[in-house]
């Protein structure tokens, strides 16, 4: 909840920069010069009653600009996904107010819980082409209006998103709601590339807001081009260490207590913990690939692009946005299901090593999960390690998930949590699982 507020307040002082932007920005609306791309999240986050909300904006936004191909006039065309994608004709196709008005009205609402933007993202590269109205002289923008995380195929496998940046000046992304704000930070920034081209908001009354942000950057002059230049630190190996982390091939799937019985400063300590741990693995080629799914009254999978063109960079922003939840449940044997059916189904069997990293102040478990953890250490040979974080969580119950006391690491002290990453590390080196 914390964060979420952090996340309302910048929210509020962008409401205030965008309307302060209407009245100082180097150009009026109706002489915008640009191309405008939707990608447009149609699916169940975004909700029926709010999908006709969604369209009015587009209509006032629509009659704000020039519509034409000619100077000092903007085209738009529309790309909806869901479970599919779904196109509404082509830039050239979108150059008049009458053309326009008519494609939003046939934009249709997907409502499935899927959210698959790299289908959107292979559309665009289909149809948004020289040939079919996309300009050279004109500003160049492709928005993304999300209201959730991303599913299915990571947006840059195979470059596909970083060879689509590239044709334009700036992407935008709009998130909207509580679920984009406190769940899909990570995915809309990633979309982007850079925070200062995300706005979020959290609801649909306040979709002017991110009208004026986009006539804004309709402005030629307002944006400079977007470099998108992404920073993986090369990270230097522990020493003591065995073996060369980064050519080890592990699934990691990290499962974290992100109840309220942990303080706030233990609970920010784990969150670096793990970001050492898993920040020494090659990530980005394969080798390692890592779940998160955090646990409290009940389960939430994070989505980090696993096996899908998974990016470090991803794995520790999304551990870094944990939040804690206002309750002390620990619904672990539910979130080791969830990863059952997100994961071990499908990769646990694979080539890589797989390991479940437990780590929690909490057994205050809503259901005993040894017989669900024994089920799964049997079918796929899982290798499980507990680690106690604070006092709060019974060292007994972790051991018997683990398997032993050799697989269960004591992290309540400041030293020994300094060494928690390194100790992990080195279980995955000596392959000392219980």
């Amino acid at each position: 909840m914390h964060l979420l507020t952090i996340f309302l307040f910048i929210a509020t002082l962008r409401f205030s920069y965008a309307a302060q932007g209407c009245i100082t920005q180097g150009c009026s609306p109706n002489k915008a010069q640009a191309d405008i791309v939707f990608l447009i999240d149609t699916s169940s986050s975004l909700g029926p009653d709010n999908f006709p909300l969604l369209q009015q904006f587009l209509y006032t936004l629509a009659s704000d600009l020039t519509l034409g191909s000619g100077t000092d006039q903007s085209q738009l065309a529309f790309i909806t996904f869901s479970q599919d994608a779904k196109t509404y004709g082509t830039l050239a196709q979108g150059n008049s107010i009458s053309a326009v008005n008519n494609t939003i009205a046939s934009l249709t609402f997907g409502g499935y819980s899927l959210r698959e933007i790299t289908k959107a993202l292979k559309a665009e590269e289909t149809i948004i082409t020289a040939a079919n109205g996309f300009r050279a002289t004109a500003k160049k923008l492709l928005i993304a209006i999300l209201a959730d995380t991303f599913t299915g195929e990571e947006p840059d496998h195979n470059s596909l998103l970083t060879s689509i940046r590239g044709k334009y000046d700036a992407l935008l992304s709009i998130g909207i709601g509580t679920n984009a704000i406190q769940f899909a930070y990570t995915d809309i920034t990633y979309f982007s590339g850079i925070s200062g081209d995300t706005f979020f908001i959290t609801g649909f009354d306040q979709l002017d807001f991110a009208r004026l942000w986009i006539e804004r950057n309709a402005c030629p002059t307002y944006h400079a081009p977007t470099t998108y230049i992404p920073t993986t630190p090369i990270p230097t190996q522990p020493s003591g260490v065995t073996c060369t982390l980064s050519a080890l091939k592990y699934d990691i799937y990290l499962i974290l207590d992100i109840s309220n019985v942990m303080a706030t400063a233990d609970f920010n300590a784990l969150k670096s913990a793990v970001s050492s741990f898993v920040n020494q693995y090659s990530i980005d080629n394969g080798n390692t690939q890592v779940a998160l799914i955090a646990v409290s009254i009940d389960p939430q999978n994070y989505y980090t692009g696993f096996h899908l063109g998974q990016h470090k960079s991803g794995v520790l922003t999304a551990i870094s946005m944990l939040t804690q939840e206002p309750n002390n449940g620990q619904a672990l044997d539910l979130a080791f299901k969830v990863a059952d059916a997100a994961y071990f189904q499908k990769y646990a069997n694979g080539a890589n090593t797989p390991l479940v990293v437990y780590v929690t102040g909490n057994t205050n478990f809503d259901k005993d999960p040894s017989s669900t953890v024994s089920s799964l250490k049997a079918k796929y040979g899982l290798n499980i390690v507990t680690v106690q974080f604070t006092t709060g969580a019974d060292k007994t119950k972790l051991q018997s998930l683990s398997g032993g006391s050799s697989c269960t690491i004591d992290a309540t002290t400041s030293a020994s949590r300094a060494l928690l990453p390194k100790t992990l590390e080195q279980l995955t080196c000596s392959k000392s699982f219980c």
